[in-house]
């Protein structure tokens, strides 16, 4: 009855329903599509699975580079073979020359003088042929430097090609909601609604009642 009686009084005004603007976001909220988001998130959940099932041997990233050994022994023979094929015309006209001039002189063949002859240019042919050789291997490691950094190059444009198409994929999902954004902005507003009604609900029963026993008091008092 005091209950009643307060209510009638006006006791307890605090409104106890959802806001006109709780309303209207909780409505927009709901019409919300948020399937395109939902469907990249997916997409983008699926290819991380999917490549951390490859970790040891992804496909699509380059996680160590080989430089070719082949690649340098290619230019170790061919530039060894380049610096011999210049020189044996020139170690055979050498040679014929030094005959001649040693003939011209009457040194004869297996004499000391001769023997230190053709033991010098032996020396000098041995030394254009270590030459050949220091520049082959030099050659080498310069193509199997070339050959790393190519691979490099490669491994770092198909990881960043990688990286930047993600980066592409997430740029588009900003300022979007997903699902759960939505979900969760929905119970936020929900749950801040109903504690505020709840709270106005004791409040006004409060008033009521404080109102009603007022109003009965007044009555008793008045009767005596």
């Amino acid at each position: 009855m005091s209950k009643a009686i307060g209510k009638l009084m006006g006791a307890g005004g605090a409104p106890t329903s959802m806001y006109g603007s709780e309303n209207e976001v909780l409505k927009y909220l709901g019409n919300y599509d948020t399937s395109n988001y939902d469907n990249t998130l997916n997409n983008l959940t699926s290819y991380a699975s999917n490549a951390s099932e490859q970790l040891s041997n992804m496909g699509n990233y380059n996680f160590s580079v080989n430089a070719s050994d082949e690649a340098r022994n290619r230019a170790e023979q061919a530039t060894y073979q380049s610096y011999v094929d210049k020189l044996q015309p020139q170690f055979s006209a050498q040679m014929s020359d030094l005959h001649t001039s040693l003939a011209n002189k009457g040194i004869a063949v297996g004499s000391e003088a001769y023997m230190r002859a053709m033991g010098g240019l032996n020396a000098s042919h041995n030394s254009a042929l270590n030459e050949a050789a220091r520049q082959s291997v030099l050659a080498g490691q310069e193509a199997y430097s070339n050959s790393l950094n190519d691979q490099i190059n490669t491994a770092t444009f198909a990881n960043n090609a990688q990286s930047d198409y993600i980066n592409q994929l997430l740029n588009a999902l900003q300022n979007s909601y997903s699902g759960y954004d939505v979900a969760m902005d929905k119970y936020n507003i929900q749950n801040k609604g109903e504690t505020r009604i709840g709270q106005n609900q004791a409040s006004n029963t409060s008033a009521q009642i404080a109102e009603g026993n007022r109003v009965i008091d007044n009555a008793i008092k008045f009767v005596r």
